[in-house]
């Protein structure tokens, strides 16, 4: 990935199997927790700062995490064969034998957001399946303008709520303007950590900027839900 940003595409894909329930209502899935550590050096400013939280809670409708919370509604599209609504992302809904579901076996098709996320619930209680959900991430800085140095480390630590099962992943990129750039540094890697800190002697401590500080609380339509 190059302009505007300068970063990398980042795919998480979940697996989550569900078995038949005979009684009692439908058991949500986990919630989503998708943990960053955001490390920044502004060379040009001379501050440093870090932001460490689960993305999913600060800001579950980004455009980035905003399938997690729409994962039976995107389950019932691809099922129908509608584009998608997300602009990133995507759901499949299969059988517990890893076939497509059909719309038949949804009982039929069903309008209104509401109705047809129960029905991809009502499918997954009465037959069991697997809901795969895939998060597409383009983690990246702005293609620096005059004066700006800068260099980030961001640290991916991924999974769901009451489950062990995590995924490292981290991105390295240092930028600055007037050099090409062929010499700017992108790493990234998905098995791991392989740097835990940046160098700060000469910055001073800042606090991260609002626009990365700041939660946004979730306004969910109907059909989407945590």
């Amino acid at each position: 990935m190059n302009a505007p940003y300068f970063g990398t595409n980042y795919h998480a894909v979940f697996h989550l199997k569900y078995s038949t329930s005979t009684f009692g209502s439908y058991t949500e899935t986990p919630k989503l927790d998708w943990h960053e550590t955001i490390m920044m050096n502004d060379y040009q400013n001379r501050q440093t700062w870090v932001f460490d939280t689960n993305m999913y809670a600060h800001n579950p409708c980004s455009q980035t995490l905003i399938v997690w919370a729409r994962r039976y509604l995107e389950a019932y599209r691809y099922v129908a064969g509608i584009p998608y609504y997300v602009a990133k992302g995507k759901v499949e809904l299969k059988t517990k034998d890893g076939a497509k579901v059909t719309l038949q076996d949804l009982g039929g098709a069903v309008q209104g957001d509401a109705a047809q996320a129960d029905a991809v619930r009502s499918y997954l209680k009465r037959k069991g399946g697997k809901l795969i959900i895939e998060i597409h991430d383009i983690p990246g800085l702005n293609i620096p303008t005059a004066g700006q140095n800068k260099e980030r480390l961001l640290m991916f630590n991924i999974g769901v709520e009451g489950l062990p099962l995590r995924s490292k992943a981290e991105q390295y990129l240092k930028v600055q303007f007037g050099v090409p750039q062929g010499n700017w540094l992108r790493e990234f890697t998905d098995n791991g950590w392989r740097r835990s800190a940046l160098k700060i002697s000469g910055l001073a401590n800042a606090a991260p900027p609002a626009n990365v500080a700041t939660p946004t609380p979730p306004m969910f339509m109907p059909g989407e839900c945590w």
